[in-house]
């Protein structure tokens, strides 16, 4: 932070009104960084929802682009504060990963021109659920947004596709659905959503997704630029990777997460011989049953992965 910006936040400072504001103004002064521009209050203990209205009245938020605030036990509550602040203008990131969110604090957020540049929002781990999805889906005031981690949430099909049906998800670049209690139907209507074409990374793990999701993924029109797929805990099984291995959509595959999927050694067979996967790098295999004859097959056709591969969940 320059010298010239901190003596004007001290003098600042010494004009805000009452006790518990000058605690807060205070902690804000000792985390802001980058000149004011990132603020993570991951040092002072939780804030709570009355520690978040008082810093959502603090002008000392007016350069800040990365706010940082998971874990302080943020309620709706405290959503709401951030969404009434009038100093949240310059604002590019919001995490709120592990709070206690639900979908009255979401509706605010999304309902605010608070933060006119909001790019980037974690919700990972809260309590949004299908009507949060909505509620974000329904939003006419975050036009801007490229990553969205909705992870832990329990938003289910019915919340996944009232994203994918939304224009909010025009500019998205990074989804983030791990451990939604998603299944094939909620991913055949994101694999159709017209909104996704700018879709790079995507994380569906920990969900409920098998051959038949694949497939709609597979047959996609619009999910073409994906280069991160995390498919981690899900029922891929052999079936699944036949699909994946056959089409164009993957073609520009850099990172492939197939952890603990139900593949065997057959599965494997299909991945060694793609003619559309040769741009991995990262493919992650561990918890499944694929054999030393797998290993060698994806080994010597996908020359570019740089990772270790274990022929069998045991492998050390």
């Amino acid at each position: 932070m320059g010298v010239h910006w901190l003596g004007a936040a001290v003098l600042l400072l010494a004009g805000v009104g009452t006790a518990y504001a000058l605690d807060i103004n205070a902690i804000i002064l000792k985390e802001l960084k980058e000149d004011g521009k990132y603020l993570k209050l991951n040092y002072s203990g939780m804030l709570y929802d009355k520690g978040i209205q008082q810093l959502a009245q603090s002008k000392f938020l007016g350069k800040v682009e990365t706010l940082d605030l998971n874990t302080h036990n943020i309620g709706d509550d405290g959503a709401e504060a951030l969404a009434q602040s009038k100093y949240l203008q310059n604002l590019k990131v919001l995490n709120l990963f592990n709070n206690q969110i639900e979908s009255d604090g979401v509706k605010a957020l999304f309902e605010s021109k608070a933060y006119p540049k909001l790019t980037t929002i974690s919700l990972f781990g809260n309590k949004i659920r299908t009507k949060g999805a909505e509620a974000i889906a329904e939003s006419k005031a975050i036009i801007v947004l490229e990553t969205l981690d909705l992870t832990g949430n329990l938003i289910g099909d019915d919340g996944l596709k009232a994203l994918a049906q939304s224009e909010v998800m025009g500019h998205i670049k990074e989804l983030r659905l791990a451990k939604n209690e998603i299944s094939d139907r909620g991913l055949k209507i994101l694999s159709q959503s017209k909104y996704l074409a700018h879709l790079e990374i995507l994380d569906l793990g920990g969900n409920k997704i098998g051959p038949g999701g694949i497939q709609s993924l597979a047959d996609s029109k619009t999910l073409t630029r994906l280069k991160t797929l995390l498919l981690k805990n899900n029922k891929l099984g052999d079936q699944g990777m036949l699909s994946m291995t056959q089409s164009p959509v993957f073609k520009n595959l850099i990172e492939l997460d197939l952890q603990w999927n139900g593949i065997t050694t057959q599965g494997a067979l299909y991945l060694g011989n793609s003619k559309v996967l040769f741009s991995l790098q990262f493919l992650r295999m561990w918890g499944n049953e694929i054999g030393e004859k797998g290993v060698e097959a994806i080994k010597n056709k996908l020359k570019g992965i740089k990772n270790p591969l274990y022929p069998s969940a045991a492998s050390d």
